[in-house]
């Protein structure tokens, strides 16, 4: 990790939040098969047009103002393999990020069945890939505004206060009453929603957008699956880190715990001297290579002038991945680096072998004394190889000024350091207020003085609660605090159960309709990973929405959802749908 990425992250507050996302992870030889055989078309009110290899119509700068006749291009895929007259739509929601390398995995299922193919398959729909307003690549995007070579709208608020909320979910209604895609020309009348159910799939923020449709627009999109969606907006989301600390083991939760609120009291009361001897240690922590080998020259200055703020994020570190990998897969073996002294190779009764267990159940500050833990910390910092953890893909720099400005207006999500939790693993040095300074200071003179959290939870928050919807989540996905299933304090405590409700009734309001998948976290459901030879799919690297270490997910999920549709999709429009559609569902109907 070199120091100007990692300052870079550090130094803004707000650029660290973890976003209720998956990184979109591509090789270069699948950004060849996309381009040349996965075409992008985009929708909207003008003539087709064909642009290499993509078609072309507008859809409406502002779904609100009818003296606004703007028109921009918005992308999508679709896959109509399956495709017979009457079968559903499967909506694929690409959320916060580039759409374009998800096509390979969603539609074409590079490395092992997705939940949109599957159910195309089983009940001959047709399958689509749908790109959000502001996202997109820098030379072909779904941006209304031309970017820079940074990825930002060079118009600045001027363009993203066109990203709201109500805009965005306005788009997948316009585009689902005018989809004309071509090559199925004479089903077009036949595909508008009146006429064939539109099932809305996503996670994380599109699976907000998916339970927020069916409050919003229930008369276009049919049913839902919302996967980890954190539908509770909040500013003040210092329950990130407390999923994470209750996966962890005992001691390493102790130590780590322990460690945090050392460094916060150090930053915080210890004298000059104390202060820039810990910058220094936890510098060079960083900068160290496995085996022991610190750095031959390490810049006293450079390490002297990190901030508070700084420091915070260094901490953070061996929770880099936690959101996608959880514990076992990631944090783990910092653990025990850490809690064994770097001596993991030793034979103990903790793993297999007869000597005594050198970690201690309280953790190494109870048992031992805070220096040693702290020392103890460092050397996990060091012998974690984290400049080997790198993408295979390029950037995506569209997401990161669209999604910070989404977040900084109307979401939050700030993840800060709550020191009044008694198990926080988080500083409190990264706070509300440095957030929003960053935010501020991004976006100059365009932004509410705090997130406008009201916006979208007008449709419910923890307590949304539509027909036809099914939510999922993992047991230990840090974004659960903020959904429907969550467990936090304040929360309604809802009781997730498999019962499938009626068509077009919703659940009693103590309960959701879903599934919660045992020591998972982050959307581990959308697609199963087969292949885990895939080169995007090694050294902590993974692509949208599934787990990278289990496939239960995906097939406990799509069998309770399938489950579903069948029990709801012989409801759809005056009732026929059913006895048309009666040889989708051998013995259900």
């Amino acid at each position: 990790m070199t120091l100007v990425s990692l300052l870079t992250l550090a130094s803004v507050a707000a650029a660290s939040i973890v976003a209720p996302r998956l990184p979109t992870y591509l090789s270069k030889r699948e950004i060849s098969i996309n381009t040349s055989d996965y075409p992008a078309y985009t929708i909207g009110k003008l003539a087709w047009s064909y642009v290499q290899g993509l078609f072309w119509r507008n859809i409406p700068f502002d779904h609100y103002n009818a003296s606004d006749n703007r028109t921009y291009s918005n992308r999508y895929w679709i896959n109509d393999q399956h495709y017979k007259a009457g079968g559903p739509v499967f909506y694929f929601d690409a959320g916060e990020q580039n759409a374009h390398p998800l096509v390979a995995y969603f539609l074409h299922e590079a490395s092992g069945p997705s939940s949109v193919m599957t159910l195309a398959r089983r009940l001959s729909g047709l399958a689509i890939i749908f790109e959000h307003r502001f996202y997109g690549d820098l030379d072909s995007n779904s941006s209304p505004f031309p970017v820079d070579a940074t990825g930002k709208a060079k118009a600045g608020h001027e363009a993203y206060k066109y990203l709201t909320t109500e805009q965005s979910l306005q788009d997948p209604v316009y585009f689902a009453h005018h989809f004309e895609p071509p090559g199925l020309e004479r089903y077009w009348s036949l595909l508008n929603p009146t006429y064939t159910p539109w099932i809305w799939l996503g996670g994380s923020y599109p699976g907000i957008r998916g339970a927020h449709m069916r409050v919003r627009n229930p008369e276009t999109f049919f049913a839902t699956w919302a996967s980890s969606a954190p539908t509770e907006a909040a500013v003040d989301m210092w329950t990130y880190y407390a999923q994470a600390e209750r996966s962890m083991t005992r001691n390493c939760s102790a130590d780590y715990t322990h460690v945090t609120n050392y460094v916060d009291s150090v930053l915080a009361n210890g004298t000059h001297a104390e202060v820039d001897s810990l910058r220094l240690e936890l510098y060079t922590a960083v900068q160290s290579s496995p085996g022991g080998k610190s750095p031959s020259n390490i810049n006293k200055t450079e390490a002297e002038s990190l901030s508070n703020v700084d420091v915070a994020y260094y901490l953070l570190l061996p929770l880099s991945f936690y959101q996608y990998y959880g514990f076992e897969a990631s944090v783990q073996s910092f653990c025990d680096i850490m809690e064994t002294f770097n001596q993991t190779h030793v034979r103990t009764t903790s793993n297999g072998g007869t000597a005594r267990s050198l970690a201690s159940d309280s953790g190494i500050a109870i048992t031992y004394n805070i220096t040693t833990a702290w020392q103890a910390f460092l050397t996990g910092i060091a012998e974690i190889d984290y400049d080997s953890v790198t993408s295979p893909s390029p950037a995506d720099p569209l997401q990161g000024w669209s999604w910070m400005w989404q977040y900084c207006s109307e979401y939050g999500y700030y993840q800060r350091g709550n020191p009044q939790n008694p198990h926080t693993i988080e500083s409190k040095f990264i706070s509300l207020e440095s957030f929003q300074a960053s935010c501020d200071a991004t976006f100059p003179g365009g932004l509410p003085s705090s997130p406008n959290v009201s916006i979208p939870n007008k449709y419910g928050g923890w307590h949304i609660n539509p027909s036809n919807i099914m939510f999922s989540s993992g047991e230990f996905d840090p974004w659960r605090a903020l959904s429907p299933a969550s467990i936090e304090r304040g929360s309604p405590n809802r009781t997730t159960v498999q019962v499938i409700p009626a068509c077009n009734v919703s659940p009693a309001n103590d309960t959701i309709f879903g599934i919660i998948y045992r020591d998972m976290v982050h959307v581990s459901d959308m697609r199963a990973l087969l292949n885990t030879s895939d080169v995007n799919h090694q050294n902590l690297s993974t692509v949208g929405f599934s787990s990278p270490i289990s496939t239960e997910p995906f097939y406990a999920g799509m069998s309770l959802f399938q489950g579903a549709l069948e029990s709801w999709l012989p409801c759809f429009g005056n009732g026929t749908y059913g006895r048309d559609m009666v040889s989708q569902f051998p013995g259900r109907l």
